[in-house]
């Protein structure tokens, strides 16, 4: 009888420990920001910051607006933090970002060992993404280069021209 409370006890102690874990983990993920690929998403802080650094350039970008107010780009699918200081160097956050999909409009064609991408809002055209075939990726990226050249805007972009790159 001693042996089954003890058990019973025992068993309830680690169910709350379990509990208590994935509440702890809940939290740790509600502090991710996400933000999409090739986006901006305005990031709105409690108190004016003097330095502001991502961990990996390669995935986040940011833009610093004012003290109060920062812009982080999407740049690569991926994980990396953001950590922001006041005047005297104390860190006033420390914030884990995720670079996510374009959930609703990005299709993704995987043929054989090559993937092609799309944007599909409302109609589905060829866009470059990471992990595309490079072949592909390389001849869409030289007509949209070609595209803004020949309009004078350096960001512009063209709908390919010669049909589907597929």
């Amino acid at each position: 009888m001693v042996a089954r409370d003890r058990l019973k006890r025992a068993t309830r102690a680690a169910a709350l420990g379990i509990g208590l874990a994935a509440l702890a983990a809940g939290g740790a993920h509600a502090s991710d920001f996400l933000v999409e690929m090739n986006k901006s998403k305005a990031l709105h802080l409690p108190r004016p910051v003097a330095t502001v650094m991502v961990g990996n350039p390669a995935v986040a970008d940011i833009t610093i607006e004012s003290a109060n107010l920062v812009y982080v780009m999407g740049k690569a699918y991926g994980r990396t933090n953001l950590v922001a200081m006041d005047a005297d160097g104390k860190p006033m956050l420390d914030l884990n970002v995720s670079v996510v999909s374009q959930n609703r409009s990005a299709v993704t064609l995987t043929r054989g060992a090559g993937q092609v991408s799309y944007n599909c809002t409302p109609r589905c055209e060829r866009v470059p993404d990471l992990g595309d075939d490079p072949e592909t990726f390389d001849v869409l990226m030289k007509q949209r280069s070609d595209a803004a050249a020949a309009s004078g805007s350096p960001g512009a972009s063209a709908p390919s021209a010669g049909g589907p790159l597929y």
